[in-house]
């Protein structure tokens, strides 16, 4: 199985495997310009962020999700399983959920667009554990394809990816 997770960032979104049918793409269900190609979508946030009339995503998102053939959600993710096969629960966002669900179900090549995760905002500290789960697969003999443009697994100086 080949696996192609993607997220928003706008450097390498668009350099995803989209019209190749020998990657699974698995993202976020708020990616609009994704949502198509998706075959596996990740909401791992607290269902009661979700719902309530504050949420970031817009008033309709509920019902999106309903149209989403492959939802994982905090009620259906296979933590413990998970868990036990990268040898502990360390993930932090949707995309980390992603990747480590990719490694329990045996992929052998994952190549990950869209996720940057630089900066100082939320992404900064959910940067590190990516690069746990990148340096685990690439242990365990998976394939793992970064573009150079991603701040993964890269000294970054000022928001320079160096």
């Amino acid at each position: 199985m080949k696996v192609a997770i993607v997220g928003l960032a706008s450097s390498t979104h668009s350099d995803a495997p989209w019209f190749d049918d020998t990657w699974e793409k698995w993202g976020l269900p708020w990616d609009d310009k994704g949502w198509p190609f998706m075959a596996r979508h990740f909401e791992m946030h607290d269902q009661r962020l979700l719902d309530s009339e504050h949420s970031k995503r817009g008033p309709d998102y509920a019902e999106r999700l309903k149209d989403c053939e492959k939802l994982y959600t905090q009620e259906n993710y296979p933590f413990e399983a998970v868990a036990k096969t990268i040898g502990q629960a360390y993930w932090n966002s949707s995309i980390s959920y992603a990747m480590a669900l990719a490694i329990h179900e045996g992929a052998r090549e994952i190549a990950i667009y869209g996720v940057d995760m630089d900066g100082t905002d939320e992404y900064a500290y959910q940067k590190a554990n990516m690069e746990y789960l990148i340096g685990l697969a690439r242990g365990q003999g998976i394939d793992v394809h970064i573009p150079k443009q991603s701040a993964l697994c890269k000294l970054t100086v000022r928001h320079q990816v160096l």
